[in-house]
């Protein structure tokens, strides 16, 4: 798996929290910690949507 774009990532990682406890990612957060908010199912779904075409 290559890399994503900064925007693509907070794309997804915002479709991916919508509707959860999670909060959008902040303007200074670094993209590790944006990832260590995440539950285990939220990363799931955040992989699979990257993953995507």
């Amino acid at each position: 798996m290559g890399k994503v774009g900064r925007e693509r990532f907070d794309t997804a990682f915002d479709a991916v929290v919508q509707g959860t406890v999670i909060a959008p990612r902040g303007d200074g957060e670094r993209t590790g910690q944006a990832l260590r908010r995440l539950t285990r199912a939220a990363a799931r779904k955040l992989i699979t949507v990257l993953a995507g075409p």
